[in-house]
């Protein structure tokens, strides 16, 4: 193992003097900073790439639980472990929730926080060799790369003197718009990314790496993998269109990374949570272990919701889904769902979720089960996307030969350029999460697919900051059912 790299925070100066001492007699290949302040440690983390990082969770200024938002925003995946004093369980399970990896009580077991720091070095070591190994596989899969659709020549004079059909096709150039012109005036962009062009002095596979380069043509950005072979009478390029395969890496990628981070929270605060209820040096009582396993169970919902998504949208997108269609009480369905929906989110105090329906409804037409999840769904996203609070109200009237299902939210809204995009896969409003704002980006998703399966329609109405509305329109059993529009239905 590499020598792994260690910061100790904490503003007790004896600590930071025997702490050091010990872990370096318990443990081989280890490098140990120390810093007395918060402001100082933070300096040090943007500088290095710690393997592990241990501080004090009551500091002045800046605490512990601070310094650990910090470090996420700093240097995400870095294992952070957290010395608590008596007294403070609260905060350590605060703190693991958090994101900390695990916390150590005062008076410090030694064998204990050796134990524990050794599995997060291991896990960053770990993560680091993963990252490494993906590195070179994508550069692997970059060199295998072969461009062989759209090809052109230029002669000496940087005059198009071929342009066959593909390239044709793949730019919607036509040969009588290139032909016979200088490259920089007949391709826009070329006289910016035609140097950079990769050219090889003999043809053959691998003589060259292509390289992928954007064209702006007709308003359009397209995407294309080229490289070049020189002759004598000049230089032909050879191109395809990776514009769709790039467009789907970016949202593969991102919906990776979404996951890994949606995934990461709950599993850290149940294995924190777990950690916690089994140690025998560690007195809880009936309070303390009620909240702990309330974490457990909160966040092992949230892991089966998580994965129940995936698993679903993938059966969508494979045509291995079968919806029954049968007669649904949709009040009674409803109002079980918003019982639902008020327990899981007991702790959002600043969430009213009401429910509005007449004394009586005709049944609709379809799958009990699967328009559970939408309206799961729906509340769950309009909950997510009111981090301020406010009312979450969900509706059913009647309307002719339809039953519509409203849930309408006071939260971030959606702006209008992005209505038409948040029922596609992977897609969320808020991808950065800079407004606090988690999920997987396949919750609307799923609700667009299953409703449309039967026979509905589901649209949006909203504004930027003012909240949003959807509403799910579906077919009552005693009516004739109406071919639904293939598209999905959104108003702006």
């Amino acid at each position: 193992m590499s020598t792994a790299r260690v910061l100790i925070v904490d503003d007790d100066v004896g600590l930071l003097e025997a702490l050091p001492e010990a872990l370096l007699l318990r443990m081989d290949g280890v490098e140990i900073d120390t810093s007395d302040t918060a402001a100082d440690a933070l300096e040090r983390i943007r500088a290095v790439d710690y393997d592990a990082i241990v501080t004090d969770i009551k500091m002045p200024g800046m605490d512990g639980l601070a310094l650990l938002r910090e470090i996420e925003h700093a240097r995400p995946g870095t294992p952070t472990l957290l010395i608590t004093g008596h007294g403070e369980h609260d905060l350590a399970v605060q703190a693991l929730r958090g994101g900390a990896y695990d916390f150590v009580a005062k008076p410090i077991d030694r064998d204990y926080f050796v134990a524990s720091l050794e599995r997060a070095i291991q896990v960053r070591q770990l993560d680091r060799q993963v990252e490494k190994q993906r590195l070179a596989l994508e550069l692997h899969a970059r060199v295998l790369e072969h461009v062989d659709d759209g090809v052109f020549l230029v002669d000496g004079e940087g005059v198009v003197q071929h342009w066959n059909p593909a390239a044709h096709a793949i730019t919607g150039l036509p040969p009588e718009a290139v032909l016979g012109r200088p490259a920089d005036e007949a391709l826009p962009g070329w006289s910016a990314v035609g140097a950079s062009v990769p050219v090889a002095s003999v043809p053959g596979p691998g003589s060259t790496e292509a390289r992928t380069l954007p064209l702006e043509i007709d308003g359009r950005e397209l995407w294309l993998s080229i490289s070049g072979v020189a002759f004598d009478d000049g230089v032909v390029y050879a191109f395809r269109n990776l514009t769709e395969e790039r467009a789907l890496e970016e949202l593969k990628g991102e919906f990776v990374a979404t996951v890994s981070h949606e995934l990461r929270t709950p599993l850290a605060a149940i294995y924190g949570s777990a950690q916690t209820l089994l140690r025998e040096d560690i007195e809880l009582d009936e309070s303390r272990r009620a909240s702990l396993l309330r974490v457990i169970a909160q966040e092992s919902e949230r892991l089966s919701r998580i994965a129940g998504d995936i698993l679903l949208a993938n059966n969508l997108d494979s045509g291995r889904l079968h919806l029954a269609s049968t007669k649904v009480d949709v009040q009674q369905l409803v109002a079980e769902v918003v019982d639902e929906m008020r327990s899981l989110f007991a702790d959002r105090e600043d969430i009213s979720l009401e429910l509005n329906m007449p004394a009586s409804l005709p049944p609709v037409s379809g799958d009990a089960d699967k328009l559970r999840q939408v309206l799961i769904n729906l509340v769950d996203n309009a909950v997510k996307y009111s981090p301020n609070g406010g009312r979450v109200e969900v509706v059913l009237e009647e309307n002719e030969s339809r039953l519509r299902l409203i849930v309408r939210d006071e939260g971030l809204g959606i702006p209008h350029g992005e209505q038409q995009r948040i029922f596609g896969k992977f897609y969320r409003v808020d991808p950065q999460q800079s407004r606090g704002v988690g999920g997987t980006g396949l919750g609307l998703y799923i609700c667009r697919e299953l409703v449309r399966r039967m026979k509905g329609r589901v649209s949006v109405t909203s504004s930027d900051g003012k909240g949003s509305i959807f509403v799910v329109e579906l077919p009552l059993a005693s009516a004739p059912q109406r071919q639904s529009d293939p598209q999905v239905g959104q108003r702006a």
